[in-house]
């Protein structure tokens, strides 16, 4: 099937789970810069590949097929090229999914053209950490290879925290692009929490 939007290179990323629950687990991340008629320029694409098994010893399911109440969180780390030398930028996105049926889903997040041209990223980042949590709890995480030591991946999450929030509301999940409707197929349904629920 012929894709939307045309691809620009292809870079598949080594991972290493950190965490896992048998039920749930990450097969595959993907970056690749992609371009959508409507925009400027290219965006960088993350396709997260999230695989759901059946369990009926889990309690908290209301059908044993599905998976409620799972947030995919994703943080990155751009290093980001400039004529005054080289530096990093750390983003942060998340993504509530409304329910997820056993087998595979495709959760992919957006770096928009403007920081895509500003940090020269070509289609790979420097360093990621995703996580699946459910019910506050994180149940499986995957880390970039930069990421596999416990001291590089602690300095990484404490840049995240001290830095990323500047560049908040930038890296997106797929229903607030203009990547909305691509992938029909593979997308999964997401909760928008920050639309507010009018009361009469």
């Amino acid at each position: 099937m012929p894709r939307p939007y045309s691809l620009f290179g292809l870079a598949l990323v080594l991972f290493f789970p950190l965490l896992a629950e048998g039920s749930v687990s990450i097969r595959e991340i993907e970056f690749n810069r992609v371009d959508r008629n409507s925009s400027i320029g290219d965006w960088l694409e993350c396709s997260i590949e999230v695989e759901v098994r059946r369990d009926s010893q889990d309690s908290t399911r209301k059908n044993p097929s599905y998976v409620d109440d799972l947030v995919v969180k994703l943080m990155l780390g751009i290093e980001s090229e400039s004529e005054s030398g080289k530096s990093f930028e750390f983003f942060r996105s998340q993504a509530s999914l409304v329910s997820l049926k056993e087998g595979r889903h495709y959760v992919r997040f957006y770096l928009p053209p403007e920081i895509v041209e500003r940090d020269r990223i070509r289609k790979e980042v420097h360093s990621f950490l995703v996580q699946l949590v459910r019910s506050g709890k994180p149940v499986f995480e995957s880390v970039s290879r930069q990421l596999e030591r416990p001291q590089v991946k602690d300095s990484f999450l404490k840049r995240i925290e001290e830095e990323s929030s500047r560049n908040d509301g930038i890296l997106l999940p797929q229903f607030k692009t203009p990547f909305l409707t691509a992938y029909p197929r593979e997308s999964p349904n997401y909760r928008d929490l920050e639309t507010p629920v009018l009361i009469p």
